[in-house]
């Protein structure tokens, strides 16, 4: 016996999904979504008040947001993840969007793409005591992709507290499960991979585990007969050269998104070679739609 909900949070499609044996499922989803509300509130670019809007609208101006113990320990996680990945990994590449069409086409000229270029930097965001502000008028950051994985992880933290056995919560392309399903069945969680001229769906099990998927090998575009993803350059603006599709399996979500976020970024042989040293279950398909790591193989 279950209790579940599906709504839309962070700009994604949310299904929670908690066991309901002592009849507090939907007491606990109840709770789930409150906090999801909270963090969606307080850190997503699409409300006006959340931290990361009022540092976008004071971009350039001067003014310094304030940033509580739990916004300075989610921007020291997303600073490692711009060192680790020497500098790749840049949630203010979001604004280079716009130079691009629906299908991933270079529409912008030369000379607008070097313009946007000038407001994106990681590094251009000051961080003290004060709170944090950003140097330059105009630009535009965007920490969902890090804070989805933080929430699972947080909503799942609440219901371990309470003894909850079993729990399968999915925030896009994040998933963090508790146990098994409550009738004993694996928790599953789906990966679209190549299968000749079509994309089949590769399902894996993620029995107390986390899971991030970075990617979609359904949404690359093709430039000069090569395959490439939807990850920007914050050097250059352009496409980089690497892995169209990354699904790792770890402990936590947070740490699944890390590493799958840092192979992502990387070229196709270099991100390999890091999926590779880590000793987590992975699945990454290159710019040929090969399948490659432990996950693969299945």
């Amino acid at each position: 016996m279950i209790s579940e909900v599906k709504l839309r949070i962070f700009g994604r499609m949310c299904h929670l999904v908690i066991d309901n044996s002592d009849e507090r499922g939907a007491e606990r989803l109840s709770q789930c979504q409150a906090e999801l509300a909270r963090l969606d509130s307080k850190f997503s670019p699409y409300h006006p008040k959340s931290i990361t809007s009022q540092i976008n609208q004071g971009a350039g101006t001067g003014s310094t947001v304030p940033l509580d113990p739990e916004a300075v320990s989610l921007f020291s996680y997303i600073d490692a993840l711009w060192d680790e990945s020497n500098h790749l990994f840049d949630p203010t590449v979001r604004i280079l969007r716009d130079c691009y069409d629906s299908d991933g086409k270079l529409h912008a000229s030369t000379e607008q793409l070097q313009g946007m270029l000038k407001l994106v930097g990681w590094n251009k965001i000051e961080i003290s005591a004060a709170g944090a502000h950003m140097s330059q008028r105009g630009m535009l950051l965007d920490m969902n992709a890090c804070i989805r994985p933080y929430a699972l992880d947080s909503i799942a933290r609440k219901l371990r507290a309470q003894g909850v056995k079993s729990a399968y919560l999915e925030l896009g392309e994040d998933v963090i499960c508790i146990g098994k399903q409550s009738d004993g069945a694996n928790w599953l969680a789906g990966v679209r991979i190549p299968q000749g001229n079509r994309a089949g769906i590769l399902r894996l099990k993620v029995n107390d585990r986390g899971f991030a998927l970075r990617g979609n090998i359904e949404q690359t575009s093709l430039q000069n007969g090569e395959y490439f993803g939807r990850v920007l350059s914050p050097v250059d603006g352009i496409a980089i050269p690497g892995l169209l599709s990354v699904a790792v399996i770890a402990d936590n979500c947070l740490t699944a998104c890390s590493a799958a976020s840092i192979a992502r970024v990387k070229t196709e042989a270099s991100g390999l070679k890091w999926l590779e040293k880590l000793g987590m279950p992975w699945l990454a398909v290159d710019r040929q739609f090969n399948c490659h790591g432990p996950l693969a193989q299945r």
